[in-house]
């Protein structure tokens, strides 16, 4: 068995989309990547621990609500064949144009503080 099994297992068949069915993950592959590693050193590092210690611990555990601000609506003028273009990769990837749009400007933002540019 996998480590995350559970993440692999968010995948659909897509219908009519492409010549012959394919599984589609909703998530990128990078982001799969590091959920794996991530639960993998999860794994690792509470393999050590005794389960009473365990379930001390959750017991003791207080909830962790997150709460984010409301996303905000942006209004944007785009080139009708990239506007074409990226619905088309969003339909390959089986997410919103609008998530996917926002996944990269994401990225986007994550590449210029890591290049020091903010």
């Amino acid at each position: 068995m996998e480590v995350c099994d559970c993440i692999s297992d968010v995948a659909f068949h897509t219908k009519g989309l492409f010549k012959e069915a394919k599984e589609m993950n909703k998530f990128p592959e990078t982001i799969r990547k590091r959920l794996k590693k991530e639960a993998l050193a999860w794994d690792i590092s509470i393999s050590h621990e005794r389960d009473e210690t365990v379930e001390t611990l959750l017991e003791r555990a207080e909830p962790f609500d997150a709460t984010r601000p409301p996303r905000q609506p942006v209004s944007l003028r785009i080139d009708p064949f990239d506007l074409s273009m990226v619905k088309r990769i969003a339909r390959r990837r089986g997410i919103p144009f609008t998530q996917l749009m926002s996944m990269w400007l994401h990225e986007k933002i994550e590449q210029e503080k890591a290049n020091g540019g903010l």
